[in-house]
């Protein structure tokens, strides 16, 4: 039988998707402000989810909307023009809500495993959708990176081989955003950009 492992308190699932009901609760100035920052989105969508799962630990409010979220990134030089959220950036605005973010680079599969194993929860750079090594539309190869998730749980087989991660992956398309979705290894593998940002409380 497969054995699964969660951090030890629930992640909520955020959209980065915007519609006409949404922006104005979300905290963007108008709805085409709004529809300007879904596509980009990803970043601040993870980090809620991460701030609000220990928020609701301790029972305290959730953190602000969307867009409000967007806005203090910005105003704290978390997002740059051309490139997108800066992980240190997203790990610096977690600061102001009693969390500390640590940054990795070129780390594997199992670095996030080791994480998960410890109760502590990770934005991870992955391929959209998980498509790393396969072609969009275009016949182009997704390459890996690019979008940020939440990971929060991992699966293992009868031997203890490690053969997928749960994750939370936000989307500005509604078929796309995948709430607890099961990501195969082999999927992970091909789409992990080896970066990634683990979170706890400020001693951690």
């Amino acid at each position: 039988m497969n054995k699964i492992i969660e951090i030890p308190f629930p992640i909520p699932f955020y959209t980065q998707r915007v519609t006409e009901e949404s922006w104005e609760t979300d905290g963007f100035l108008d709805f085409e402000e709004g529809l300007s920052w879904e596509m980009r989105g990803c970043g601040i969508a993870s980090l809620r989810m991460v701030i609000d799962g220990f928020l609701g630990q301790l029972g305290k409010p959730c953190c602000e909307g969307q867009g409000t979220m967007i806005h203090k990134g910005i105003i704290q030089e978390a997002y740059k023009p051309g490139v997108g959220w800066i992980h240190q950036g997203l790990a610096n605005m977690a600061v102001d809500y009693g969390l500390m973010g640590i940054t990795h680079r070129g780390k594997s599969a199992l670095d996030i495993m080791a994480e998960i194993l410890e109760g502590v929860p990770c934005i991870i750079s992955v391929s959209p959708r998980f498509a790393g090594g396969k072609p969009d539309d275009e016949g182009n190869i997704f390459q890996k990176g690019g979008h940020l998730v939440v990971a929060y749980g991992c699966k293992f087989d009868e031997e203890g081989e490690l053969v997928a991660f749960l994750v939370h992956h936000p989307s500005c398309f509604l078929e796309y955003n995948w709430q607890a979705h099961w990501v195969s290894i082999e999927e992970f593998e091909a789409s992990f950009s080896g970066n990634y940002i683990a979170f706890g409380k400020k001693e951690f």
